[in-house]
């Protein structure tokens, strides 16, 4: 009796401290602890059985043919030398063509797939292919090798590699696949006395 007449009297006082606060922040404390016994429970070696060799594919999405990506390529077959697959989001006709053109020269023994976007979007496309080939291949991991170019002065990221954020955030929480970026360091600019690049 005497708890309930302070907590009404007081409560404006103070006393809602105690009423409302303290048990949000006890329930937030075992949801918690309740959150690290699960992911512990989940991490556990035991009842695991020994570990198989993993069937492996890699998929490289292009955007054209420069050093970067051939970079990117040339990892990529040293992860899955058979099953490589290089993928590109038409959203130019005549771009697709220039980089069927120039795809035979450059590169051997990985597949090209070009994938019409309509909308020119990159994401949803690269998200529903990888979709199917982890749904025609449960049992193997897919590897997403992104090429990036990593600019020579901060600043310059500003202007670059944001179509690579927005895939990461895309494939993140997708099970059975891995992202990765393959760096290709561009330098910084050289100028000959004429102000022209050297």
């Amino acid at each position: 009796m005497v708890l309930v007449v302070l907590v009404i009297t007081k409560f404006l006082h103070g006393a809602w401290i105690v009423v409302v606060l303290i048990p949000v922040l006890v329930g937030l404390f075992r949801a918690i602890h309740r959150h690290y016994v699960d992911v512990a429970t989940q991490l556990t070696t035991e009842g695991l059985e020994k570990l198989n060799p993993i069937g492996h594919e890699v998929i490289v999405p292009v955007s054209g043919i420069h050093r970067g990506v051939l970079r990117a390529l040339q990892y990529a077959k040293t992860i899955a030398p058979e099953h490589v697959t290089a993928l590109y989001i038409n959203v130019d006709d005549e771009a697709t063509q220039k980089l069927r053109e120039k795809w035979s020269t450059w590169v051997n023994g990985v597949e090209l797939v070009v994938i019409a976007s309509p909308y020119r979007s990159l994401v949803g496309p690269l998200s529903r292919f990888v979709d199917r080939r982890v749904k025609a291949h449960p049992d193997q991991m897919v590897t997403v090798v992104l090429p990036e170019f990593v600019p020579a002065r901060w600043w310059h990221h500003l202007l670059h590699n944001q179509s690579s954020l927005m895939l990461k955030g895309a494939l993140l929480f997708k099970p059975n696949v891995i992202v990765t970026s393959v760096p290709y360091h561009l330098k910084t600019e050289a100028r000959n006395g004429n102000g022209r690049a050297g």
